[in-house]
Parts: C-alpha cells; sequence; structure tokens
C-alpha cells in the first residue's frame, strides 16, 4: 500500500513569493505508481523539456532554467531501502526540478549521465508523490525531445540485466501462503522445479547473488512474525540450488550452501511482511531440477534439522493427507465482506484420490480428494454477511474445508440436492483452504463449480452494477490513523470529479461524477471516544462517496456547509475506508478540492 502525504502545504510555503511552479496542476505527460524494487529500473518517459516560465524555486542543487507551469511528469513512490534516481537525457542541454513529498525541492543542471544532462539522487527518500519537471538551460531551447528516467540503481539507461531480471511484481510460479508464527506442521515443505533462464548475477540485485531462476518468484510466503521464533528457509534437491528471497523491507538475500549443497537464509527477528522466494540452480546447464521449498521456525533442511542432505525432493509432505501447504489446484483470491459479483463462481474438476475417511482431518470427514487444496480462499469478514461455501456438479459431491482458525469442516448434502454446502455464520477473517471432493472414488473426477457466497449456496451471480474499484491504487495515496491522531483535521489536496458516471454505474443511491479508483484510502484504528468526519471542499459543487471497512456503501452531496458532502460515522469501525470525491456536474471537470479526515467536525477546522 502507498503511502502519500500532501506534499502542497509545504511547497507552497517555499514558492509562496511566485506561482509560477505549481505543483497542483496535472502533469503534462502523465504519472506512475511505483513501488521499491520496481522493474524494469530504470523508468523512462519521452517528453519535450522546456517551456516559457524561468525556475524559481530555490532548493538543493542548481535551479535554473526553463521550464512549463505544471510538472512534466508525477511519481507516486513508495519507499524501500534504496535511494531514488531521477534524470533526463536530450540532445539539447537540458536542466531538473523535482518536488518531494516533504516539500523540498532538487534542482540540477549537469549532474546526470553525460556533459549536459541532468540528475537528481534522493537519499533516504520519501514515500508520496515526486514532482518533476525538465527544463533547458537556454531560453531560447525551444522544447526539444528528452528522457526522463526514474531509477533505483543510477542516472540514466542502466537497463536490468540481459537476464530480464528478478519482478517481485509476478504471479509466483507455485502460489504461496500466509503463515502466522507458531504455525504448524512444521517445516512447511513445497515440491517446485528450481531454475530457469534468468541469470541472477546480471539482475543487479546484489554483488553476493547468482545461480540461474525464473523472472517471478517460486513462492510467495506472507508471513506474521512474533517475538519468539526465527524464520529458516531452504531447499533441498539432488543439484546444486541457490537460494534468492526478497524480504518485507525489499532487501535481497542470496545463499548457496548453507547445508552442504543445500541453500539457507537465517532471518533473526524476522519481520512481518511478504517473502517472495526463488529457488535456482548454481548452474546454467543444471536444466529445472525437483527441489523442495522448506519454510520453518525449527531449522533448515525438511525435517527442520540443521542438514537438507540425503532427502528426496519429491517426498510427499503429508502422504495419504489432505495438506493445506500445497499450492491450490485452482488457484485463490481474496475477498473482502459486501463482494459483488454475488457468488464467485470457480470451475473445478472434483475428487481424487485420497479417502478422507482415513486421514487425520476428524472422524465425520469423507469422501475422495487431491492432497492440495481445490481453492483458497483469503477473505476480510464485516458484520453484515455470514458466509456460505458450496458446490454444484452432476456427480455426488462433499466438501472440506479447513477455516482460519484450523478447524476442519466437512459436508455432504448440506446443499440442494446432492450437492454439500457449508454456512458459516459470523465468519473469520483469514485462509479457508477448500476441497471438493466426491462421494464414491467411482465417481472419478466430474465437473463442478465452486461458489462462494455471502447471500446463500449456489446460485447465479448478481449483476455488478457497480464499476467503483476500491481494489485499484487510489489516486492521492493512504494514510494510517489512530484514535486522537494529530493534527486534526488531516487534510489532502487533489482534484476532485472524473468521466466515470456513479449514477449509472456506482452503488445505488450515489451520483456524480468521479474516477474508477478511489481518491485516497484511510486506514483507520479507531477508539471509543471519537465519531469519525470525512468531508470535502471546493470552489465546485462535489459529493463523496465512501466504501466502509464492512463494505457498505456511503454517499452524500451537502452534508457539510454549502454545497461541500460530509459523513459523519458514529461509532466508526476500525479497517479501511476507500473514498471518493467526486463533482455533482460533469460539465465541472477535475476543479481543486481538499478532503478533511476528522474526529472534531467538517471542514478545515
Amino acid at each position: 500500500m502507498k503511502i502519500i502525504l500532501p506534499a502542497l502545504g509545504v511547497a507552497a510555503l517555499a514558492a509562496a513569493s511566485v506561482a509560477a511552479q505549481d505543483i497542483t496542476q496535472p502533469p503534462s505527460y502523465g504519472s506512475i505508481t511505483l513501488n521499491s524494487g520496481f522493474l524494469p529500473d530504470p523508468h523512462s518517459v519521452q517528453l519535450r523539456a522546456g517551456g516559457s516560465i524561468p525556475v524559481t524555486v530555490t532548493g538543493s542543487g542548481t535551479c535554473r532554467g526553463n521550464i512549463a507551469s505544471a510538472p512534466d511528469f508525477n511519481v507516486y513512490y513508495t519507499a524501500g531501502s534504496f535511494d531514488l534516481f531521477i534524470s533526463a537525457m536530450s540532445q539539447t542541454d537540458t536542466t531538473l526540478v523535482v518536488n518531494d513529498p516533504r516539500g523540498n525541492w532538487f534542482c540540477d543542471d549537469d549532474g546526470g549521465e553525460g556533459a549536459f544532462n541532468p540528475g537528481v539522487q534522493v537519499e533516504r527518500p520519501a514515500s508520496g508523490l515526486y514532482n518533476v519537471w525538465v527544463g533547458t538551460y537556454s531560453s531560447s531551447g525551444g522544447t526539444p525531445p528528452a528522457t526522463l528516467f526514474v531509477s533505483e540503481i543510477g542516472f540514466g539507461p542502466r537497463p536490468v540485466g540481459s537476464g530480464g531480471g528478478l519482478d517481485t511484481t509476478l504471479p509466483a510460479n507455485y502460489g504461496g501462503q500466509s503463515l502466522q508464527t507458531g504455525f504448524i506442521p512444521d517445516p512447511v515443505n513445497i515440491q517446485i522445479a528450481a531454475g530457469g533462464n534468468v541469470d541472477v548475477s546480471e539482475a543487479r540485485i546484489g554483488d553476493m547473488c547468482w545461480g540461474y531462476t525464473s523472472a517471478a518468484p517460486d513462492y510467495e510466503l506472507t508471513y506474521s512474525a512474533g517475538n519468539t521464533f526465527d524464520l529458516y528457509l531452504s531447499a533441498t534437491s539432488d543439484r546444486d540450488t541457490v537460494l534468492i528471497v526478497n524480504g518485507p523491507d525489499g532487501r535481497w538475500h542470496c545463499n548457496d550452501d548453507m547445508v552442504g549443497l543445500d541453500p539457507g537464509i537465517l532471518f533473526e527477528n524476522p519481520q512481518s511482511g511478504v517473502y517472495d522466494i526463488w529457488v535456482g540452480t548454481y548452474s546454467a546447464s543444471a536444466g529445472t531440477p525437483p527441489a523442495t521449498l522448506n519454510i520453518s521456525e525449527i531449522g533448515f533442511g525438511v525435517d527442520g534439522t540443521s542438514s537438507g542432505n540425503g532427502s528426496n525432493p519429491f517426498e510427499a509432505s503429508g502422504s495419504g493427507e489432505l495438506d493445506i501447504s500445497l499450492p491450490s489446484n485452482y488457484g485463490g483470491q481474496s475477498l473482502q465482506s459486501g463482494f459483488v459479483p454475488d457468488p464467485v463462481n470457480i470451475q473445478i474438476a472434483a475428487g481424487g484420490d485420497i479417502d478422507v475417511s482415513s486421514t487425520s482431518i476428524g472422524d465425520r470427514c469423507w469422501g475422495y480428494t487431491t492432497a492440495a487444496p481445490d481453492y483458497e480462499l483469503t477473505y476480510s469478514a464485516g458484520n453484515a454477511f455470514d458466509l456460505y461455501l458450496s458446490a454444484t456438479s452432476s456427480a455426488d459431491t462433499v466438501m472440506i474445508v479447513n477455516a482460519p482458525d484450523g478447524s476442519w469442516h466437512c459436508n455432504d448434502d448440506g446443499a440442494e440436492g446432492l450437492n454439500p454446502g457449508l454456512h458459516f455464520e459470523n465468519p473469520q477473517s483469514g485462509v479457508y483452504d477448500i476441497w471438493v471432493g466426491t462421494y464414491s472414488v467411482s465417481a472419478g473426477t466430474p465437473a463442478a463449480v465452486l461458489h462462494i457466497s455471502e447471500i446463500e449456496f449456489g446460485g447465479e451471480p448478481v449483476p455488478d452494477a457497480n464499476l467503483l474499484d476500491y481494489s485499484l491504487d487510489s489516486n492521492y495515496g493512504s494514510v494510517s490513523l489512530q484514535s486522537g491522531f494529530t493534527p486534526d483535521p488531516y487534510n489532502v489536496d487533489l482534484a476532485a470529479g472524473g468521466d466515470f458516471n456513479v449514477r449509472e454505474n456506482g452503488p445505488d443511491g450515489c451520483w456524480g461524477y468521479t474516477t474508477a479508483a478511489p481518491d485516497f484510502e484511510l486506514n483507520y484504528t479507531a477508539g471509543s471516544v471519537f465519531d469519525l468526519f470525512i468531508s470535502a471542499t471546493s470552489a465546485a459543487d462535489t459529493v463523496l462517496i465512501i466504501n466502509t471497512p464492512d463494505g457498505n456503501w456511503w454517499c452524500n452531496d451537502d452534508g457539510a456547509e454549502g454545497l461541500n458532502p460530509g459523513i459523519e460515522f458514529t461509532n466508526p469501525d476500525s479497517g479501511v475506508y476507500d473514498i471518493w470525491v467526486g463533482t455533482y456536474s460533469a460539465s465541472a471537470g477535475t476543479p481543486p478540492a481538499t478532503l478533511h479526515i476528522s474526529e472534531i467536525g467538517f471542514g478545515n477546522n
């Protein structure tokens, strides 16, 4: 999640005397959201440098040249462990002006790659919005073509190595899972094929990293750390393998031979968050041999001991058992309470060769399934809905679910006819591993449909008339606030409106014009004392649309003073509030507005 602090308040003070460089104007050549470790690196943008306005700001570096009033490009950046390099290249002598999320100005003339190319290095960069101008040194320079580069490596066009790089944004080859400290069984073992065609030594992730992998991670671990255990990641194979891990802080970790020829990485006092994991081969000629990735809080290897040698990489981690650690056969997804369409339907093949009645999950479970789950649902529960899991098929099927608390739930004919269904009242948030089996082994693997709903078992999807999408990155970032926050109100400068007609395509009873993506995302920790006030002020007639932590939609036009919208939440829930600030009329365009988040009242108190 990106955290973007409004730069207007500080920056406006720095340039109060002259309004030439206006950070509130839309950028001429667009914008991008980049998270630390982004690929490809650098990100490049073709634009035209220069403008009719002399640079008037003062800041770090030499501020000179001629630029436009509006920024040329905006970068919404989530910082990690790297410095940020912003530079430009052109056949003409160019200059660079950058405004960072703290309101600091950075300028340069010839500090980049080449004789007359500018470059700005931001050490320990803040997360947030970077406004960038590329100017010309001479007022007679016109508006020549130029290329802007945004990098965490250095100035200019420095592409990642010929192997294409390791990309944490790609889906993991063998899926992933969430584990909380103290997890059992320990270790969790995942069968994979190691190696790939990316030469890690060319990927520029560190001088001590090497081997051959795929571009995508092999596995993605989301880990909730405690105060007691270290985290051991290792791999075992009959070939010489390497291990590469990108940790929650964006840092890279690599190892070759921690345990014999098997790699292992120990994270002492591990962080909570996402660990992207690659298992590579030391040599390109090794191909893609079978291997086992081991995740443990005990030690290295498939059994959590200090040695991983002598193990069979494809030995089943739970022979004859249902194994929640295996990648699900048909993938998975995350759903938040109030999701649409409802139900979500997934086409699968039911059944398998494991007799559930002979496993250790309980005397009241039966049928035939695979060892791996068929589907993995990560569910964020609200206060309004129950959760219904069911399946339909022409064959007699059963359902087995491992809930977030580790409990097992089984059903044969709980839905209509011979179809199984499980109803979770007051459902938990977390991971539901789901199997759809057959009642009889002779049924084979018939086609079936898994249904996930908050309404009922089975059924046809309810049409999704609401196209406002809170899963998209918010236009102006996000913030986490805890009850009693200061300063109060928390203000965000933004541009209201958009080309999306909410009355036709949004939630019932709402109106106005917005973008599909939220304008801002508030992660709020409620207390027992204050209400929550969310409002907007603008010279134009604006509207407010909010999706609350329980999945409900709230809309308002003139609830605050004048034509300004405002919504008061009494006894507010903790969680994510996705917020849109729209215009009442399409003809209003995208006027400047300020979003106010307060526990005192509406507006800029």
